[in-house]
């Protein structure tokens, strides 16, 4: 659970977020730690996240991971957000996982809802 915690911490730190987001986002953190004890998350030195998938997405689908980018730009995001409504707090949070693995939101939400809560958590430190 340390060695988990200290590399959660290092890529807070690298991203400079602040205590205040850190506290107000101490769920999700709590949700990458046990990711990273579970064996689903791992950190890579650059800081990107991949995450091996709990659950299969179905026949047509082939991969069995995501792999989050360290750091996107705003034009990025807006891309994914083309056609998301400003009052539609879950599209905009799948545009920001589909910004960051380069997965089709289609496809993401075909997610399950455990594999979705670490890529939600990821992505809410985009937000």
């Amino acid at each position: 659970m340390e060695v988990a915690t200290s590399e959660i911490d290092s890529w807070l730190d690298a991203k400079k977020v602040s205590q205040q987001k850190r506290d107000d986002r101490a769920d999700g953190i709590k949700i990458l730690i046990s990711g990273i004890c579970e064996g689903n998350l791992t950190l890579k030195e650059d800081k990107t996240f991949v995450q091996k998938l709990k659950h299969e997405f179905g026949k047509d689908i082939i991969f069995t991971e995501l792999e989050y980018k360290p750091r996107i730009h705003v034009g990025l995001i807006h891309q994914h957000l083309t056609n998301v409504k400003s009052d539609d707090p879950d599209g905009r949070l799948l545009a920001h996982v589909a910004a960051l693995t380069g997965k089709p939101k289609e496809v993401l939400k075909k997610m399950d809802t455990e594999d979705f809560a670490i890529a939600q958590s990821i992505a809410y430190f985009f937000l």
